[in-house]
């Protein structure tokens, strides 16, 4: 990532970035934990659902840099963004993600998210644009490749997807998530003898999302009984350890396998004082939302909160169920 003086200025509370140097300050160590101590409690107020309250605190740590533009503030901008676009607020996260793309032309990541934000926004002109940007800029990442593929099926633009995924198949797949991303790539061509190929080897190499994904390979061969066995033996080898019980649910959640997801969640939670058991609980509770089992969902969030009662986010998330 670059590291240079870069003046902006902030103009109805978007970072917009200006190419003149004059004016710009040296960063000081007070300044520096303002902006440290602003992003912190910026990211608290992310996760509790503040999201209005999230941009405001990026903001204020921004406005700490002195000028002085280095990984710290571009991770805030991707906060930020992140913050606005929960708030309901896409004009300015796209402005914030060109923000980042004028600073950095060569920024894969801002393209991709800025890509992405116009799809979601029904711009595929635009989002083609950008996510063709990302891949020029993508250095070999296999990831971006496929998640650029998956939207661009899930837009309707099979052929387009296809090319892209055609260009990640030739992609290097000697390191763990390079074969774990080639293996998910061939999944998504329907080459689904040379995905088991590449995924058993990341498995070999301690993977666990490729796990998922070998299970997915399964299913769509309609294998669903090894699929079946392959959950049920990760689960029996890590009966203990919710943690990882928990990210390999939330893989599945990711992947809009909310059932199996909960089954995770709930295989976590059955062990005796898990260390996650916040996070598990309200997992669980997502999972059910998003399986339409609203009565269910709202139960376990009134006795979530009786337990958690600070959690703000979850209380406002009750008052939605009670609607529903």
């Amino acid at each position: 990532m670059k590291k240079n003086r870069l003046c902006f200025t902030l103009a109805m509370g978007s970072l917009l970035f200006s190419l003149s140097l004059a004016g710009c300050g040296a960063r000081n160590k007070k300044a520096l934990e303002d902006e440290l101590a602003y992003r912190k409690t910026g990211i608290e107020k992310l996760q509790e659902g503040e999201y209005g309250q999230a941009v405001e605190m990026f903001q204020k740590a921004l406005d700490q840099s002195m000028a002085l533009v280095e990984e710290l503030e571009v991770d805030i901008c991707f906060y930020k963004a992140l913050a606005q676009i929960k708030a309901g607020d896409d004009k300015g996260a796209i402005e914030t993600y060109s923000a980042l793309v004028d600073y950095d032309k060569d920024n894969a990541e801002a393209y991709y998210l800025r890509g992405s934000l116009y799809f979601q926004l029904g711009d595929l002109e635009k989002g083609q644009k950008d996510f063709t940007s990302a891949l020029e800029n993508a250095k070999g990442d296999g990831k971006l490749y496929n998640n650029i593929a998956k939207q661009l099926m899930a837009a309707g633009l099979a052929e387009q997807a296809k090319k892209v995924l055609n260009k990640a198949a030739e992609l290097e797949g000697d390191t763990v998530e390079g074969s774990r991303e080639k293996g998910h790539t061939y999944y998504l061509l329907g080459e689904y003898e040379k995905a088991r190929s590449y995924l058993d080897k990341a498995i070999n190499m301690g993977d666990k999302q490729a796990m998922l994904y070998l299970v997915k390979n399964h299913e769509a061969q309609g294998s669903t009984q090894q699929a079946v066995q392959l959950y049920e033996i990760y689960a029996q080898a890590n009966a203990q350890d919710t943690k990882t019980l928990n990210e390999i649910g939330m893989l599945n959640f990711q992947e809009g396998d909310y059932e199996q997801a909960l089954t995770f969640f709930q295989t976590a939670l059955q062990v005796k004082n898990p260390v996650n058991e916040q996070e598990l609980r309200r997992n669980e509770i997502a999972a059910l939302e998003y399986m339409h089992d609203f009565d269910e969902a709202k139960a376990k969030l009134e006795r979530y909160l009786a337990d958690y009662p600070e959690d703000e986010a979850a209380r406002k998330e009750y008052e939605f169920l009670k609607t529903r």
